[in-house]
């Protein structure tokens, strides 16, 4: 336990168990009928994991079919290219996950198998304590607490915990209570009814405290004066905004691109120059209107020059001084994107002529 007073008031270890046992009984009835759930693997498991990070399941679930259906397993997913694994990743964001989630895959077959513990998975790149512990408690039935954000959420609230979630006092006494409330004889289950329960019913803005099996052990059950404060968090930075133009030079059928530096937004991702080209290319106005996009710390307005070439030589020449390619907007469109450009692609590729 991370946080000793919990445990030394002698009424809480028994709210716990109570809370335990409701969460088992209410998970029974309502767990969803996930495909990573149906027919349960490691590596379904580390796939769903990894991509619900960042992403709503209901988003998820086609992708992590169609990244199954790609890359069947992790030896096929190990021996893929960078390019391949982005391209399949498109569409989810945060594409650093990709890069890390294709990078654990060579260690694990190399390796020759998957790690069998808890502290074999969190040494894996893009693996966290979150991560490694769903992974560690579902797929390998080792009892270990796992604590995401809606985790924090339920547990902040049903404990009453006023302390920033995102700080390491507030964090300890998240880990305490989730650690109070593990089911060691079925972990995978209880971690999965814990998030289930943060999901379904203790949402961030109107939890259904009248369906919620936690009510009766609960801090802020039906006490919109709590809830609606917890979890609490360390206040954030505000996105910076970003007036991005992105110039895009072509000849007939032909675009110039760019592939984006190793770190940073959309790091080794496809896009177009951000450089105006030379004398040589008429002006053609914009593709579009401004886009809006908005990231964890940007805030983009993004607009597109178009430039037309006067020859596909000359547009050859432009793209190697960038260090960029000249391809096709098809040959583009097989490319990994930023997200920024997919939503508007069909937009783009109606505009260019």
């Amino acid at each position: 336990m991370n946080d000793q007073g919990f445990l030394q008031n002698t009424t809480e270890p028994k709210r716990a168990r109570v809370a335990q046992k409701a969460l088992k009984s209410w998970y029974l009835e309502h767990a969803r009928p996930l495909p990573w759930r149906e027919k349960p693997s490691l590596y379904g498991t580390w796939l769903s994991e990894v991509m619900l990070q960042q992403t709503r399941v209901e988003t998820g679930i086609p992708k992590w079919h169609a990244f199954r259906e790609r890359f069947p397993t992790v030896r096929s997913l190990a021996l893929a290219t960078e390019e391949e694994v982005m391209k399949a990743w498109e569409g989810l964001g945060y594409y650093r996950r990709a890069r890390l989630l294709h990078k654990a895959a060579k260690a694990i077959h190399e390796s020759g198998d998957f790690p069998n513990t808890h502290a074999g998975w969190i040494e894996l790149p893009g693996i966290g304590p979150y991560t490694a512990a769903a992974i560690a408690s579902i797929g390998l039935g080792e009892a270990v607490a796992a604590v995401d954000g809606n985790v924090q959420r339920v547990v902040a609230r049903w404990g009453g915990i006023e302390q920033p979630v995102d700080s390491k006092p507030g964090a300890a006494k998240i880990q305490a209570i989730a650690d109070a409330w593990l089911d060691l004889q079925n972990p995978g289950d209880h971690n999965q009814a814990v998030m289930e329960l943060g999901a379904l019913v203790c949402s961030p803005k109107k939890p259904a405290c009248d369906n919620c099996p936690l009510t009766s052990t609960c801090d802020s059950a039906d006490n919109a004066s709590l809830w609606s404060r917890l979890p609490v968090k360390q206040p954030k930075k505000k996105p910076e905004a970003w007036n991005l133009t992105w110039h895009v030079a072509t000849f007939l059928n032909h675009v110039a691109i760019e592939q984006r530096p190793e770190t940073g937004i959309w790091a080794k991702m496809w896009a177009f120059s951000e450089t105006p080209p030379p004398a040589s290319f008429a002006e053609a106005g914009d593709l579009c209107s401004p886009v809006n996009h908005i990231l964890t710390h940007k805030r983009i307005t993004a607009t597109f020059k178009h430039w037309q070439a006067p020859d596909l030589s000359t547009l050859r020449t432009h793209a190697k001084n960038h260090g960029g390619e000249v391809v096709t907007w098809t040959e583009f469109e097989q490319r990994a994107r930023p997200r920024l450009l997919t939503k508007i692609w069909n937009e783009l590729c109606s505009e260019k002529g």
